[in-house]
């Protein structure tokens, strides 16, 4: 089996897993807002940050059980309450998210913002009454995701001041990216981490790693934004054009920022490189494959 099977193969079982995770501990109530969370959650998605969680957690010794699949779905849960806000007509105003029609274009924005709450408030009640995960753990698990959704809203809220009448530089623009994407998927190492309780210097190292792999994932979404295909970006290519935003692309142009892309990948990897006691081959194959995307 060559190396990329054998990872779309990973991403696909370990996606699976937390699927059937996810459909467990989303609510089966008919009200509207239940219906938009499932809505929101289950209308497709890569499912990168709970696939990431898992993958460093097994890197470093970890087995998965109810627990860890737990704090998979708990991280989605955070993930999509942060798309629906980001599509809400006051924020981004997208009408598609994942090739479907955004939350708030199906429920009315009123409802969208409810069920983004909920999940917010979901992912915490499934973290805390998770009976497979020691309660000090719960703790210091729950305390990185709240720290991580501070950051999350600042930085979609550096984003929102970001006009053609008040453009930013480079590093403002990578401050930016850094909080609205790029820490949560840190959150998902680091978290990892704290579960197989590795030293400090170590969990900084796995938090700088997922900081890299977070902020070239941000900047190759501009890249596609103008270069994808219609089908796979459905209702999304040009928008950032359409609506004047400031990205990688519009400052520095296509082949900077690939360029850019590229050496954060190189650097997220030697993070890896530093650490004694992971298993990298997986970690560094799904960092190809997150480099390599269409979509």
């Amino acid at each position: 089996m060559s190396l990329k099977l054998a990872i779309e193969k990973y991403i696909t079982e370990n996606r699976r897993k937390v699927n059937l995770s996810i459909g467990e501990n989303l609510p089966s109530a008919n009200d509207r807002v239940s219906r938009a969370m499932r809505y929101a959650v289950l209308n497709g998605g890569k499912r990168l940050r709970p696939v990431l969680f898992i993958a460093v957690f097994e890197s470093l010794g970890g087995r998965i059980d109810s627990g860890i699949l737990t704090i998979a779905s708990a991280i989605e849960f955070i993930h999509t309450f942060s798309l629906i806000q980001d599509d809400l007509p006051a924020l981004d105003n997208d009408d598609y998210r994942r090739g479907k029609p955004a939350a708030h274009k199906v429920f009315g924005e009123d409802i969208a913002i409810l069920a983004s709450d909920s999940l917010l408030n979901a992912a915490y009640k499934i973290l805390l009454e998770e009976d497979a995960i020691a309660a000090g753990l719960k703790v210091k698990i729950a305390s990185e995701l709240m720290r991580t959704v501070k950051i999350l809203i600042s930085g979609q809220e550096g984003d929102l001041a970001l006009t053609p009448r008040k453009p930013a530089g480079l590093l403002r623009l990578k401050e930016i990216y850094s909080g609205k994407t790029a820490a949560l998927i840190a959150a998902c190492a680091k978290i990892a981490g704290i579960l197989r309780a590795v030293k400090a210097g170590e969990l900084r190292r796995l938090n700088s790693f997922g900081m890299k792999l977070g902020l070239s994932y941000q900047i190759l979404d501009d890249i596609l934004n103008v270069t994808a295909e219609n089908k796979a970006f459905k209702g999304r290519k040009f928008s950032d054009q359409r609506k004047g935003k400031i990205t990688y692309v519009s400052l520095i142009g296509l082949r900077k920022s690939q360029e850019i892309v590229e050496n954060l990948m190189r650097q997220a990897k030697r993070e890896l490189a530093k650490i004694d006691k992971i298993d990298k081959g997986t970690l560094f194959l799904l960092a190809d494959f997150i480099l390599q995307r269409r979509y």
